[in-house]
């Protein structure tokens, strides 16, 4: 018999038996995809459990689960902080995304629905926006949303796991890059995937993903 666990409800960081940990969990999380909390911010708990109307307990909990998926990092009475992901560390999250990703998309695509799309199309306008103010900021966010509403449709919740586990930190590491990824070959593969959603196409899914796989990351 083979020694591999599978993991249960309990690893999942955005699952907590207290509702108050969850809230706190997905609030923070939210303020960071939103920008309103960037990369070497430091968080004090005392200041989130003022905010929430809370004990520091649940805030503390809360900020755990982030550290888990490497959102915040923090050194024991020095700081806590969303973390400030290296170039190294957005390549190799990314290379785990690719795999992932192209797991869900195999799963959903044949399966989606004209509904589905609209929310596609608009977090893809809205990339686009965010590529005319040339603002990294406004594109990761954008970017981050597009691939949230394929995600979100998968029915695998082990994969649903892994992938917040990798792609906090590579909208993270996006910010802090030595110079801009190919934004384009994101436009281009986020127009190849509302195609393949649309027409139900994996194949066209696919194409996209060799697209994003083109995509270097700088180091230097």
């Amino acid at each position: 018999m083979s020694d591999t666990t599978v993991p249960d409800a309990g690893t999942d960081p955005r699952i907590s038996s207290s509702p108050v940990v969850t809230k706190v969990f997905d609030d923070i999380l939210a303020a960071v995809n939103r920008g309103d909390l960037l990369p070497g911010q430091r968080i004090s708990d005392a200041e989130l459990a003022q905010r929430f109307g809370v004990s520091r307990t649940p805030v503390r909990e809360a900020l755990q689960r982030l550290r888990d998926i490497g959102v915040i990092e923090a050194s024991a009475s020095r700081f806590t902080r969303v973390a400030d992901v290296t170039p190294q560390q957005t390549l190799q999250a990314y290379i785990v995304w690719q795999a992932l990703f192209t797991a869900v998309l195999e799963e959903v695509v044949p399966g989606f629905v004209p509904e589905q799309v609209e929310s596609l199309r608009a977090a893809h306008e809205d990339f686009l926006a965010g590529l005319a103010d040339h603002s990294a900021q406004h594109m990761a966010t954008a970017n981050f949303l597009f691939v949230q509403h394929i995600a979100e449709h998968s029915r695998n919740a082990v994969l649903q796991r892994a992938l917040v586990s990798v792609v906090h930190i590579i909208r993270l590491g996006s910010l802090h890059l030595p110079e801009y990824v190919d934004v384009e070959s994101i436009s281009r593969a986020q127009s190849l995937l509302i195609t393949a959603c649309e027409s139900r196409d994996l194949g066209v899914a696919l194409e996209a993903m060799r697209v994003l796989r083109s995509i270097r990351i700088p180091q230097n």
